[in-house]
């Protein structure tokens, strides 16, 4: 989960391997979006090895729904799983991981207006932006985060961090990474924007995933937990978040989930949302606690639109035929639900 989850995940290795050449069910004819000034973009992660990665668009105006975005204005596949999406600007970044690269497209017109390409080896994972011209991208396999310039999409060095970085979140002139170890990672890496090296690592608990910064400046990261296995089921230890008070350097709080879970969203006021293994929980970033179920049941990832409060919720289903994503309002009515393309990995929202 990624709720961006940016994410190559187990579920679709093992699916791939089961249904070899099936047909990709996504295959009615994609329709171009209508332009509008607000709307969300589901990145429908694909399945590992197929290249049907895919965007759909959802427009708040209109309350359309647009699948398969990127092919309709481009004419061509958006690649080999991808792993989530940054926007800057009139700019979508679309980080495609087993095609190491960033597409870049155009946000009125969905057309493409760049490609980064990331290097042979590399696997990248999740971007934040340092300013207009430079971007740092955590590389799965590398055990590194990468330096992007923008304007002219190229990347201009790479920075060592632990093992198997994941999620990236920008705080207090610092950027925080978490290293997952592929699971049995336990730290978070912090890189110093002004010397771009690493200053601090700093010890958390099992797997470490996504990041992201409350509105207070609290640097959030979602341990998932190790997962038991057959040979020793006593390893399974449940998600947490870990709380960074980014003034020190250290962790100052954590708050048990329970389960399995991958990443946060947090909205304007502060409440934040967390996809655990058989629930949607609600956490008070102010109080730095649970607060209660929002949603019982197993999504894959959650988003929060920030102007309405809206929460976003994905199923993958099978992981081989078109996801659903459910749109609730704060209080848990729902609003809508559509579908999608093949694993709605993560959100982004236009605004």
């Amino acid at each position: 989960m990624k709720a961006a989850s940016i994410t190559v995940t187990l579920a679709s290795i093992i699916f791939t391997s089961l249904i070899g050449c099936v047909k990709d069910p996504t295959t009615a004819a994609p329709e171009i979006p209508l332009p509008s000034a607000k709307g969300v973009y589901i990145i429908n992660e694909g399945n590992f090895g197929r290249a049907n990665a895919s965007l759909s668009y959802y427009d708040l105006e209109s309350f359309r729904v647009y699948n398969d975005v990127f092919t309709a204005v481009n004419g061509k596949s958006l690649g080999d799983v991808a792993a989530g999406m940054g926007i800057l600007g009139n700019e979508g970044f679309i980080i495609v991981n087993n095609s190491q690269k960033i597409e870049i497209i155009d946000l009125q017109t969905n057309l493409e207006s760049g490609t980064i390409a990331t290097g042979p080896g590399s696997s990248p994972r999740q971007m934040a932006f340092v300013r207009d011209s430079l971007a740092l991208v955590t590389d799965l396999y590398g055990n590194q985060v990468l330096k992007v310039r923008l304007r002219s999409r190229s990347v201009i060095g790479a920075i060592p961090v632990g093992d198997n970085p994941e999620g990236i979140a920008i705080a207090n002139g610092k950027a925080y990474i978490a290293n997952s170890g592929f699971g049995a990672g336990k730290t978070v890496s912090v890189i110093s924007l002004a010397t771009m090296a690493v200053v601090a690592t700093i010890p958390v608990t099992d797997n470490p995933n996504g990041v992201q910064v409350t509105p207070a400046g609290f640097v959030y990261v979602v341990c998932a937990g190790s997962y038991g296995d057959f040979a020793n089921p006593d390893d399974d230890t449940p998600a947490k978040v870990m709380v960074i008070d980014p003034s020190m350097d250290a962790v100052v709080d954590s708050i048990l989930l329970g389960g399995h879970a991958m990443n946060i969203a947090i909205g304007l006021d502060g409440i934040g949302y967390v996809a655990s293994t058989s629930e949607v929980l609600r956490i008070d970033t102010r109080i730095h606690r649970v607060t209660g179920q929002f949603k019982s049941g197993s999504y894959y990832s959650v988003g929060v639109e920030s102007a309405s409060g809206d929460v976003y919720l994905s199923d993958p289903k099978s992981f081989v035929q078109p996801g659903t994503v459910y749109v609730y309002a704060a209080n848990g009515q729902l609003r809508n639900q559509f579908d999608t393309g093949l694993i709605p990995g993560s959100f982004a929202f236009k605004r």
